[in-house]
């Protein structure tokens, strides 16, 4: 059963190791109808991490307005607008989620174990998976939106949720146009793994004399 409901996130961090500083997020129904979206961050001098991963931040990520005063109301914020959607059925999509996403979920959860150990996303979607089962490129670059700024995290959760809903409509299409073949008799075995669309169980056929 497809959820009804997709939370794609992402998240912005000192270096690929480092605390994270900024969050992002969309929520869209299974139409792609964006139904929130939401961003939180703060100084990025306030997250842990190395001088390496500042120089990135500095040199990559573009200027994000704060509303939270550290790393630790950056994780709540966060945390409480995923539980609410958690709750009304959605699911979480992260597009390549280690290292950073995995982390920040990691340290969502240690900020407060007794209550949130039970309460993370299972399972964490990754949207490369559904790229690769729909026969795109997760590693390739794809355009971006006037509203998809690289490296904000807002701006990379809404190109994630597009190619998310761009894969899911290649998924579609190629099931019911083999559920459709198979139903007309005219395919005995299909072996689709090369084209990206997985293996297809093969119609039985006679049986073997």
């Amino acid at each position: 059963m497809m959820p009804k409901r997709w939370v794609v996130f992402d998240v912005e961090s000192i270096g690929l190791h480092g605390e994270a500083f900024a969050v992002g997020a969309v929520v869209m129904d299974d139409d792609g109808f964006v139904r929130a979206q939401y961003l939180y961050a703060c100084d990025p001098d306030e997250a842990t991490g190395g001088d390496e991963g500042r120089a990135w931040v500095a040199e990559h990520c573009p200027f994000i307005a704060c509303n939270c005063g550290s790393p630790q109301g950056v994780r709540n914020q966060f945390w409480r607008a995923w539980l609410a959607w958690k709750e009304d059925g959605a699911v979480l999509v992260a597009d390549c989620a280690w290292p950073v996403e995995a982390r920040f979920l990691a340290a969502c959860v240690d900020d407060d174990p007794d209550t949130r150990s039970w309460q993370g996303p299972y399972p964490l979607h990754e949207l490369a998976s559904f790229m690769v089962a729909a026969g795109m490129d997760p590693h390739a670059t794809y355009d971006r939106l006037l509203d998809e700024p690289q490296h904000d995290p807002l701006g990379d959760a809404k190109q994630s949720a597009r190619l998310l809903m761009t894969a899911l409509k290649k998924l579609r299409n190629r099931n019911t146009e083999v559920t459709a073949a198979v139903t007309e008799g005219t395919v005995t075995s299909i072996n689709v793994y090369a084209s990206g669309s997985g293996y297809v169980t093969p119609a039985p056929g006679p049986p073997h004399v």
